[in-house]
């Protein structure tokens, strides 16, 4: 197997402890180059389509004399 972000060799590795309901190990695979670590949920949502979660522009809010962004941070 081949990682897909630099090609590197993957490995598997037991990851997290036994699962609860299975008594069984997770399993993840990690690439020996760059470090990179995929589970099963990171592979699922990959083939996720995206969804557009914002349709319109941010709004400005008024603070005091300046103008601010309405950024959550």
């Amino acid at each position: 197997m081949h990682c897909q972000r630099c090609r590197g060799l993957l490995v598997r590795e037991p990851v997290g402890g036994p699962n609860i309901k299975t008594g069984r190990l997770s399993m993840a695979t990690r690439c020996v180059n760059c470090g990179c670590i995929e589970d099963a949920v990171v592979r699922a949502n990959r083939f996720r389509p995206s969804v557009k979660t914002r349709e319109s522009p941010r709004r400005m809010v008024r603070k005091g004399d300046g103008v601010f962004n309405n950024v959550h941070m």
